[in-house]
Order: structure tokens, then sequence, then C-alpha cells
């Protein structure tokens, strides 16, 4: 093979490697946009500044410092931000594990504590907080 066919050659498979590089890295942010619709299926007040200020406070008195950790991270109970959710990782799954608890673990029910409202502002929060985390990882 000549030098310039050798060349030319190289240069096809490193564009084609570049479009699958690229193609593999939209994936996910495309799968996490259309996840986010369909996992949200409670309405979450996500670009409401009082009500995620609201859910950090409510999370930060009550569920971080022993359980889940600094902003929910994770500690002695899981992570809340990282979307790996054995009891259901659904907006309405997360408002029932919080204000029922979680039977057979150390969750406890936090519904005669907090209000709805608070629960679902908790929820909102966390799911501001996994869309950082899964654009940082990336």
């Amino acid at each position: 093979m000549s030098n310039a066919a050798g060349r030319a050659v190289r240069l096809w498979v490193a564009v084609v490697w570049a479009v699958l590089a690229a193609a593999w890295t939209a994936v996910p942010v495309a799968l996490a946009d259309e996840a986010a619709e369909e996992v949200n299926d409670v309405a979450l007040p996500l670009n409401d500044p009082a009500a995620l200020e609201l859910g950090r406070t409510r999370l930060g008195e009550k569920c971080s410092g022993f359980c889940h950790g600094s902003g929910g991270k994770g500690g002695r109970g899981p992570c809340l931000i990282c979307n790996r959710f054995k009891h259901g990782g659904r907006a309405s799954d997360l408002v029932r594990n919080i204000g029922q608890g979680i039977a057979g673990t150390p969750m406890g029910a936090f519904g005669e504590v907090f209000s709805r409202e608070e629960i679902v502002a908790v929820v909102a929060y966390l799911r501001v907080e996994q869309k950082k985390k899964l654009s940082a990882e990336q």
C-alpha cells in the first residue's frame, strides 16, 4: 500500500472513530431526557427556587446527616442522587417511600413529619441534584 493510500485509510478510521465516539457520548443525554419525562410522573417544582430550597432544607434536616449523607450523596443509607433505586425510581415512588417509609428497612415514614408539599420539594431537589451529577460525569 502506498503512503497516500495508508494515510487515507488512517484518516478514514479516525473519522469513523470520531463519529462513533460522538454518537456514544450523546446517547446517555438523550436517554436521560426521555427517561426524565417518564420518571417524573408527579408534577415537580424543578424550576421553583423557593421549592428547591425547601427540599434542600428538609433533606438536610432529616435525611442527610445520619442516613443519606450530605446532599443525599449516600451514607449509611443509599445515595439518592445516583439514580439507582431498589424500591422504585419514579417521582411517585420516591414520594411514597418518603411519606410511608419502606417496610423491612431502616427507612422510616416521614408523612407525619413533612407535608406532601415538602416531600415533593425534597424529590424535586433530588432530581435537580441527579441532573447536576449526571452533567458533571460527562
